[in-house]
């Protein structure tokens, strides 16, 4: 097989010059000469301007370049799929002289919004994509409007927002706020000044009609010296060729490439994405390892290994890596956040996701339920928001406006799990405290009852204490345990407040009749006479350290 594959690489190399325009996210290469190239130039930066008018976003961007590949015969290199995701670069095929698809033009539409507004509603999403479907130029002039093969609603709604002079110019502001998440009702009115209903109504009766009517759009201004011809290398001809990825014929091309040791980084990477395609996973690894190790400038290739390889520090490098090469592209910080284990970097790395494909709806969920996680319901609300407006089936966008309106009760239920927590700390601690005095009194006791004559040190004296002499009389409205301490307050019959401070609770003495306890807290109102020691504490407020407690 791969001797028959290197036996068509000398049909494949034509002695053809290949030329190339740039513009924008717009590249041409051809083998059909300047004057075709250049003319396909204009018909699609037409349409980018044409569609970047309508929605509102004047300079659509992709964020890899969209490269058009201008054959003057293109048997054999044509694709299946009107866009091919490549190396480096979204890749379309034409012939000279033939005609742009309509599905080429639904692809590209549907690549311009997805890479530059928020997600639509589906049926205005599709109503744009199908009106660009048959978007026709002559030589910078634009003609719209012309129906699909089959017309459908979504498309008469487009249509008649665009052609009919009382919406044109202003279809913009509903789209604008339509991607923005602005109810309907408020969105039709401020843009219109109808409801949806009498547009829906007016549309169904412009489908019903049948009678399509095209209509000019403002072209972009351009000259022929806007786009100045490039030559092209034997090299990058058929690099770009096999860029194609068109199966055995792309196989030859980069073997070629190999075999001439030019462009050995990219031909690696370009073998590889076909044995992925191929489902040859090992085969792939090979490849893109030895893209990397020869140089790779792509963040494809970085990517696709990182897929691949198993040793998890080798992935993260080169996802970073990527990262590094095109920080346009979601997908590095999608597969680093799903292999974080940190929640922080994971919320890092999803953020990052979403800001730059705001339409994954999966990035988004995922992002509040790490904040959930971190408890950040605030933001989760938020991102709830966006998966809501990114969801495009009303069954998937209904279960995440659910999920957004159940924040303030989980909210409301951690901070009550909070609050029972310190509780039942704080009840931990005062419990030790009594256990710690209750153990201390039984030790008293224990001695006292050993009948020990002899104390075993000095005879302390009273006067080696400070004495009692203050008293406060009144009513103990509340206790405030503050770790080994308590405050206690008291307020006098004439209102007068006054705060003492127990600092050992063992050595209190206790009397009176009634509930004799301590807790901690708002009191129910107890008369008490408190002597103590006069001993101000600045920091806590407190007159002085009780000594005795008498309940009255």
């Amino acid at each position: 097989m791969r001797l028959l594959l290197l036996c068509l690489v000398p049909c494949l190399v034509a002695a053809d010059t290949w030329v190339k325009f740039v513009s924008g996210p717009i590249e041409i290469l051809s083998d059909a000469g300047e004057r075709p190239a250049r003319e396909t130039m204009v018909r699609f930066q037409q349409f980018r301007h044409a569609l970047g008018q309508i929605v509102g976003e004047p300079d659509l961007q992709t964020p890899q370049p969209v490269r058009i590949v201008l054959f003057k015969n293109a048997k054999g290199w044509t694709t299946a799929k009107p866009i091919v995701e490549g190396r480096d670069r979204y890749t379309i095929v034409l012939q000279e002289k033939a005609p742009v698809t309509p599905d080429t033009w639904r692809e590209l539409a549907h690549l311009f919004l997805k890479s530059n507004t928020a997600q639509m509603p589906p049926a205005f999403e599709h109503g744009l994509v199908e009106f660009f479907s048959t978007f026709e130029v002559n030589g910078i002039r634009i003609t719209a409007g012309t129906p699909p093969a089959k017309p459908d609603l979504d498309w008469a709604r487009i249509h008649l927002l665009i052609v009919d002079p009382d919406y044109f110019g202003k279809i913009r502001v509903l789209l604008y706020n339509l991607r923005k998440g602005v109810d309907p009702e408020p969105a039709f009115r401020n843009a219109f000044g109808k409801s949806p209903a009498e547009v829906e109504a007016h549309a169904r009766q412009h489908l019903a009609a049948g009678n399509f009517q095209t209509t000019p759009l403002s072209s972009r201004p351009m000259a022929e010296s806007d786009f100045q011809v490039r030559p092209v290398s034997d090299a990058d001809a058929r690099l770009a060729r096999a860029d194609v990825l068109a199966g055995g014929l792309s196989v030859a091309e980069y073997q070629s490439l190999l075999r001439d040791r030019v462009k050995v980084a990219e031909a690696e990477e370009g073998l590889g994405l076909l044995a992925v395609r191929d489902r040859a996973n090992d085969e792939a690894r090979k490849h893109f390892a030895a893209a990397i190790e020869a140089g790779s400038t792509s963040a494809r290739a970085h990517i696709e290994y990182a897929k691949l390889e198993s040793d998890p520090e080798k992935a993260n490098q080169a996802l970073l890596k990527a990262a590094g090469i095109n920080p346009k592209l979601e997908e590095p910080f999608v597969l680093m956040a799903q292999r974080d284990t940190d929640p922080r970097k994971r919320v890092m790395h999803w953020k990052a996701a979403v800001e730059r494909n705001p339409r994954n709806l999966t990035s988004w969920k995922a992002l509040a339920e790490c904040y959930l996680t971190e408890h950040k319901y605030g933001e989760a609300a938020k991102a709830w928001k966006e998966a809501e407006q990114a969801a495009v089936d009303p069954a998937l966008r209904a279960e995440m406006h659910r999920s957004r309106m159940a924040i303030e009760q989980q909210r409301l239920d951690y901070e009550a799990e909070q609050k029972r927590r310190e509780k039942e700390e704080e009840a931990r601690e005062i419990e030790a405290l009594k256990d710690k005095a209750r153990a201390e009194v039984r030790a008293a006791e224990a001695k006292a009852n050993a009948g020990s004559t002899k104390p075993e040190g000095p005879v302390v004296q009273w006067g080696d204490f400070a004495r009692p002499e203050g008293k406060a009389a009144g009513t103990l409205t509340r206790i405030d345990c503050l770790g080994k301490l308590a405050r206690l307050t008291v307020q006098g019959s004439n209102g007068a407040v006054t705060k003492l401070v127990i600092v050992d609770p063992a050595k209190i003495a206790i009397s009176g009749g009634g509930d004799a306890t301590l807790g901690c807290g708002v009191q129910k109102p107890r008369r008490v006479i408190i002597e103590y020691v006069p001993k101000g504490d600045a920091k806590l407020g407190t007159a002085g350290e009780v000594a005795t407690i008498e309940f009255q």
